[in-house]
């Protein structure tokens, strides 16, 4: 179906878990982005995907009083921060909508919602960012295409596998945006050719950069195909013009849809595939393929309130499900007898152990394992009741036989941090079979977008 718009001016009637404005017309939902609930706007609609019906908006008839200027030049073109067009405090209340709206579509009970708690940044504030090259690279005017003109940058809104050239960007601060530059202009003017994502053709395909509270830097280039020549000469030129890199690694993509944090990464010459980041007296340990939260002074805050919420005694056995490379595990450690964390990523779950000697924690044990293969009844069995389990699953939420093993467990208190209202809304519906929710907290871990994170705490019946 192609684009078209509809001619009747349409009262933006809510906000969608999505993100996207919802309003009504001849009897259908539509989903619109860049509006604001509560303005009167035109709308040009996309395809329909499965019976729903999106769009943007194309003509602003009554404008919210918080619309405001986006204060990047890619707003609406790039498909990040979606929401550069409203006043940050409303944001805040628009996320905490899309919180109460899930809980009450999964029948929920909480006790109130607090109001979010803001990021302390709204800008430059991202840990890691990963930009994508493409041969046919579009240009910054929306619906243009220039094939001739190759670019480094973000995928373009709605098109997957359609990158956007970007020449400023304000999720992460210098020197990376000018490692950035250099290395896309670098890599013109030696022809090493960016990759072509209709052919899978070419030769560099992505490039991720870590940044730490500290200023450290981590630089991942990610390659279609091995070419020693064309690496040897890139690893140079890095080197040489920017040695503030603590560490430069590199991967080969394996296939079309491939990413970087899904691949063996390769650290070059003397690198060590690790940056440090410290948080609250601790230091973290991260691979190049380990998750670390994006904004990481929120994440400090995140942790020292579910620290906080443990209640922990010293008497307590704990066990942290997905635990990454074991921030959580870590700050309620010294609180507890013992600490058990689980993790898929043996990249992950090496960082783990490596933090816990760092900063000196000896009660604190981590396994590799699947979690729904890992954690079950003869897991129980073996290392005995929890007191308190910690749930940090990925967006879609953990499974039900896991829930299942949750509720077996005869744990007292359940933390679970949540980067997805909905899959927690509707964990919570499985989980409040045993446990009630006692607290709630939301905060903001990616201003300008609709994401937030959530921190749960529930207790026994």
């Amino acid at each position: 179906m192609r684009s078209r718009k509809i001619e009747d001016p349409l009262l933006l009637e809510g906000i969608h878990s999505s993100g996207k404005s919802i309003a009504s017309h001849i009897g259908k939902k539509y989903y619109i982005d860049y509006g604001i609930p509560g303005e009167t706007v035109k709308v040009e609609l996309d395809t329909r995907k499965k019976g729903f019906y999106g769009g943007k908006v194309s003509e602003i008839i009554q404008p919210s009083d918080k619309r405001i200027n986006p204060f990047c030049k890619h707003f609406g073109t790039c498909g990040g921060c979606s929401w550069q067009h409203i006043d940050y405090e409303l944001q805040l209340e628009l996320k905490r909508t899309i919180l109460q709206n899930a809980f009450q579509k999964y029948s929920i009970v909480t006790p109130e919602i607090p109001a979010v708690i803001p990021s302390p940044e709204i800008r430059f504030f991202r840990h890691r960012m990963e930009y994508s090259f493409a041969a046919d690279g579009w240009t910054d005017q929306p619906h243009s295409i220039d094939s001739t003109a190759p670019a480094m940058g973000f995928h373009l809104a709605g098109g997957a596998n359609q990158v956007i050239n970007i020449d400023e960007c304000y999720l992460q601060a210098d020197p990376c945006r000018e490692i950035c530059e250099g290395i896309k202009i670098f890599a013109l003017q030696n022809n090493i050719p960016f990759y072509n994502h209709h052919e899978n053709s070419g030769f560099l395909r992505s490039l991720s950069i870590r940044i730490t509270l500290s200023g450290d830097i981590l630089l991942v280039l990610g390659f279609a195909n091995e070419n020693p020549a064309l690496l040897d000469k890139l690893i140079q030129y890095i080197r040489s013009r920017f040695p503030i890199i603590s560490s430069l690694c590199y991967t080969i993509h394996s296939t079309e849809k491939h990413s970087q944090l899904q691949g063996t990464i390769i650290p070059c010459d003397d690198s060590s595939g690790y940056i440090f980041e410290h948080l609250d007296g601790f230091s973290f340990r991260i691979f190049a393929s380990s998750f670390f939260q994006p904004n990481a002074l929120q994440a400090g805050n995140i942790y020292k309130l579910a620290r906080e919420w443990a209640g922990l005694t010293g008497r307590e056995r704990v066990i942290d499900l997905y635990c990454g490379i074991g921030t959580i595990s870590l700050f309620l450690a010294s609180f507890s007898k013992d600490v058990l964390g689980i993790e898929g990523s043996e990249a992950a779950i090496e960082d783990a152990r490596e933090n816990a000697r760092l900063n000196g924690i000896k009660n604190a044990k981590f396994i590799v394992g699947d979690i729904l293969h890992t954690f079950n009844a003869g897991f129980l069995s073996e290392y005995g009741k929890p007191n308190l389990i910690v749930l940090d699953p990925p967006r879609s939420g953990t499974l039900i036989e896991i829930k299942k093993t949750i509720l077996a467990s005869g744990a007292e208190k359940i933390l679970y941090l949540s980067c997805n209202p909905v899959s927690l809304a509707f964990d919570l519906r499985q989980l409040c079979e045993g446990y009630t929710v006692t607290r709630i907290h939301p905060f903001d871990m990616l201003p300008h977008t609709s994401h937030l994170e959530t921190l749960v705490l529930l207790e026994k019946q």
